[in-house]
């Protein structure tokens, strides 16, 4: 079946990606069709009703440091919330347990830490101009791995920061390029408490779903949910995208902003460059798990760290809830715990604490997902310097948008925002004269 209606813009799938660039090419004039393969909005952000409360599945934190997804905040008039402030620390270092006050953690780590974010503004001066540098290039090269054990740390903090950044790359930090922490660090010009409120403090009240509803609205596109692309057909002023169920939609251009790994997925005729095959079929370097558990009673506000061969790295008291606590953790490795398994989350979190009682434990396992087929991105050594700028050139029609393809804050809404943007601008200039896109302003003189 063919869909007789010819869009402007057909945009592969409603993230906060393609609902922005929805919203941006409607204001601009152009008539927008988005297809959905998921039977809801928000792509690898999901706000679920589980152990009780509103939880987020799945990208979580913003900021007010984070310029694209605060100026949406800030349009719609959303408010942020965020846990109770952590009192005490526990670290696996050794394979022993030790705990301490968050001060006294802090103040024992502050400088090496700092001096090793620091290293992000060295390479990153321009940080919306990644590549601008050669020293970072050179660096691109290297794993965060690699990078933390020549950096003369000790056996104790080379196992708190590898923790660190295994739960930052939710995944193994010997696979992930150290350029791409790099790229959150430069932002806190290597602060780091202004980090961690940065990436793991602060959510939405209303949750992800409440600011992309706003955006949704706003972009007043036809949405096609539970429709799964199959094939894109494309020359230089057309495209005809095939669905999974014979469904056919006509644009003049199309946005694909399905993840990375996934994009493989997608039959392109003519088929897309070599070097965007590649990068597909490589995938990136997030294959971990995200957990939520109910935990028995009020625990003491904490934070803890294990090393990134536990299968939970990062941990934190999220909120309380009659009586009990829930607790948010980030994992290296989907294979390695099962959110749904309460014993083997339990087992995961005595680690650190012994006498925890998991009531309940949830999430999603994005990396099974066929949707998604991976967390949030966090790039291979050299892909970055391999792929970026031929990510963010159109192919005919055809432009991919993505928080993976981002300048800025890769990885998180930030980035999907920004490119979103982005991307948006370049189909309008692609679909209008050159002229009417650099018209004059007309301004009158009082």
């Amino acid at each position: 079946m063919s869909i007789s209606k010819n869009y402007d813009v057909i945009i592969v799938g409603a993230g906060f990606s393609g609902l922005t660039a929805a919203r941006e090419l409607r204001l601009l004039g152009h008539n927008v069709l988005i297809l959905e393969a998921r039977d809801r909005l928000g792509g690898r952000t999901w706000l679920d009703h589980r152990l009780g409360s509103e939880l987020e599945m799945g990208g979580t934190y913003v900021h007010w440091h984070q310029p694209h997804v605060w100026t949406e905040i800030t349009r719609y008039g959303l408010e942020l919330t965020s846990g109770p402030s952590s009192e005490k620390v526990y670290w696996i270092a050794e394979d022993k347990t030790h705990s301490a006050p968050v001060t006294e953690f802090k103040d024992k780590l502050r400088a090496t830490v700092e001096k090793l974010m620091s290293q992000s503004n060295k390479h990153m001066p321009l940080p919306y101009q990644p590549l601008n540098a050669d020293s970072f290039r050179e660096l691109d090269g290297v794993t965060a791995d690699q990078f933390i054990k020549d950096f003369g740390l000790t056996k104790e903090e080379y196992d708190i920061l590898h923790g660190w950044i295994a739960s930052d790359y939710c995944g193994d930090p010997d696979q992930g390029a150290v350029t791409q922490i790099f790229r959150w660090w430069a932002f806190s010009q290597g602060n780091w408490d202004t980090h961690s409120a940065m990436v793991s403090s602060f959510r939405i009240k209303k949750g992800t779903k409440a600011l992309i509803e706003a955006i949704a609205t706003d972009a007043a596109a036809d949405i096609y949910l539970s429709t799964v692309v199959k094939r894109i057909e494309h020359n230089d002023n057309s495209v005809k995208v095939i669905a999974e169920d014979g469904n056919t939609f006509i644009g003049n251009a199309v946005i694909v902003t399905v993840p990375l790994t996934t994009l493989q997925g997608i039959e392109f005729n003519p088929a897309l460059s070599l070097e965007k095959q590649a990068s597909s079929k490589e995938g990136q370097t997030s294959k971990g798990v995200k957990v939520w558990a109910r935990v028995k009673g009020k625990v003491e506000p904490f934070d803890a760290l294990a090393p990134g061969w536990y299968p939970l790295n990062s941990v934190h008291l999220d909120r309380y809830f009659e009586g009990d606590s829930i607790v948010v953790g980030f994992g290296p490795s989907a294979e390695m715990l099962n959110p749904e398994d309460r014993v083997g989350v339990e087992k995961a979190l005595r680690h650190w604490i012994p006498d925890l009682q998991v009531i309940e434990s949830t999430g999603h396992d994005w990396v099974n997902d066929e949707f998604s087929k991976e967390t949030w991105p966090m790039l291979k050594p050299n892909q970055l310097t391999a792929y970026h700028q031929e990510w963010n050139t159109p192919e005919n029609a055809v432009f991919l948008a993505g928080t993976t393809y981002a300048n800025g804050w890769a990885g998180f809404i930030d980035g999907a925002i920004e490119n979103g943007l982005t991307v948006s601008r370049k189909v309008h200039k692609f679909l209008t004269v050159e002229v009417n896109f650099k018209r004059p302003i007309s301004t009158h003189k009082g």
